[in-house]
């Protein structure tokens, strides 16, 4: 952003930027029992059908926590009972492919933290110089050409933002696992239904902590002036041009060292999570035109949390860095869930909403070395990103079917966005349909679209079939792509698979 006149300001604060790394990051995720959720996709066929309760034996169950009761009134006395594992995995990535050399490059011109305050893993001293990088020439236009080296020193500033906004906008990679394995007791208890589910999931990340790069023109031009009138014996080993900015020229050749000294820094996060979870289910009211339940849930979170920070200065290997992620310490953190919703169930439709996490539980990371870091507002972020909520979240839900319940159609819309332990947003809307059958040579198929409202606010397609009545697969792709090694891919990636166990 150009200011008028005097001030070329570049300001991305507090910006998460991805990382297009997508083997380290499913490395980071097989760390141990590494797992992390919720990652907000859902499993089995409602990967394709959304978080809607469509009546697809015990896999609909675990959605509504209304459902499981519905489910068992429509059986008309058959068992409902069993369980379906699902095992799901996804990806998302953007249209960069050496993005470890980028950042390496991004990095040069960060200054190192001062000595003893710490530093970071990817660090190795003896490949980056002290003072930033080379910017050529431009001692020689000092003097007396002083215009000319503030052009310069703009362009070298426009090009340090240029590459931040690159890898905040393409440079980014994300990779999740889940498993889910949610059971349905025939036997009533209490006048009503009772589900128990087990999931595990995982996901991590790397994001950049970036501080504005201030460079005003007349402070600049000041600076450099009052350098070039002072006697060459009695100059300033370095020159500050700015808060953010110093210049080291080197005496007798024609070379100027550049430097950012600001606190932006590469900051990883990732959790482990197993989740176990109790609902219970049952009619409220019955009348002609239909049918309403309601269900309460309860979850139980075990989570294992990980953190680190390190200043763009104290990085010259990328990769190392990433390794340094994968061989993190986890903090064990244990917490609590309140789920409710409501079913209405008419003879060709149904209307549901739930509310998830109605106490909002936290969960707290490590805490992050903060020694080498000088500026408020970045150890103020650093300090408070150490908790993390899950959010209250409301769901809506629409479903219309045939006569005979084998033709279905479904709306699914998150009223409200929420943020998982990485920070990214989801806010989802699905529409999906589906044909039902029962027999096992014919395969029940289905087709769904899904849109993230918030965060990346990526589109998905997604198709599915059940396969001998109890094997669910189903694959979604996102409808934005990106060219990789020459080639066009989808932008995104989701699959899942599941077997339906009855007894």
């Amino acid at each position: 952003m150009t200011g008028p006149h005097t001030t070329l300001e570049i300001t991305l604060r507090s910006q998460n930027i991805k990382f297009n790394c997508l083997a380290v990051l499913a490395g980071m995720l097989l760390v141990g029992s590494a797992a992390a959720g919720p990652v907000y996709q859902p499993p089995g066929a409602n990967l394709t059908l959304g978080d809607v309760t469509h009546g697809k034996r015990i896999l609909s169950a675990s959605s509504n926590p209304a459902a499981a009761a519905a489910d068992r009134a429509r059986a008309g006395g058959k068992p409902v009972r069993g369980t379906v594992i699902s095992g799901s995995a996804g990806l998302e990535y953007g249209n960069i492919q050496n993005l470890f050399d980028l950042y390496n490059k991004l990095s040069q011109s960060y200054a190192p933290s001062d000595p003893g305050t710490g530093g970071g893993p990817g660090q190795n001293p003896g490949d980056k110089p002290d003072d930033g990088i080379n910017l050529g020439d431009i001692l020689d236009q000092l003097d007396p050409q002083i215009q000319e080296a503030l052009d310069a020193l703009a362009r070298e500033v426009a090009t340090q933002a240029a590459l931040l906004f690159l890898i905040r906008e393409e440079g980014y990679g994300k990779a999740w696992v889940a498993a889910d394995a949610p059971f349905v007791f025939d036997k009533q208890v209490l006048g009503g239904t009772w589900t128990f589910g087990v999931n595990w999931s995982g996901s991590s990340k790397a994001f950049g902590l970036v501080e504005p790069i201030e460079f005003d023109r007349a402070v600049a031009r000041q600076a450099i002036e009052d350098w070039v009138n002072t006697l060459p014996i009695d100059r300033p080993t370095q020159l500050a041009i700015s808060d953010d900015i110093v210049l080291t020229p080197q005496p007798g050749t024609s070379t100027v060292f550049f430097a950012i000294t600001n606190d932006s820094s590469l900051v990883s996060k990732s959790t482990q999570t197993t989740e176990f979870s109790f609902s219970y289910s049952r009619e409220a009211m019955s009348v002609d035109s239909g049918r309403l339940y309601f269900g309460a849930r309860a979850n139980i979170y075990l989570k294992q949390l990980s953190r680190l920070s390190v200043r763009f200065g104290d990085i010259t290997n990328s990769k190392e860095l990433f390794d340094a992620i994968g061989d993190a310490d986890f903090r064990s953190d244990e917490g609590a869930g309140i789920d409710l919703g409501l079913l209405w169930v008419a003879d060709r439709y149904q209307l549901g909403a739930q509310v998830t996490n109605i106490n909002e539980p936290k969960f707290s990371f490590p805490d992050v070395d903060l020694g080498p870091y000088r500026s408020e507002e970045t150890i103020t972020f650093l300090r408070n990103d150490s908790i993390y909520r899950l959010d209250r979240q409301l769901k809506l839900e629409a479903s219309l079917f045939s006569e005979d319940r084998r033709w279905s159609a479904h709306l699914g819309y998150d009223a409200d966005p929420v943020t998982d332990p990485m920070g990214d947003r989801f806010q989802w809307l699905t529409l999906s349909g589906g044909f039902t059958t029962d027999s096992w040579w014919i395969p029940s198929a289905r087709i769904g679209y899904r849109q993230n409202l918030a965060g990346t606010e990526l589109g998905y397609i997604s198709i599915g079939a059940t396969l001998f009545k109890y094997v669910n697969i189903d694959i979604a792709s996102a409808l934005d792509s990106v060219r990789i090694d020459g080639q066009k891919l989808p932008q995104g990636l989701m699959g899942s698979i599941g077997f339906e166990i009855s007894w």
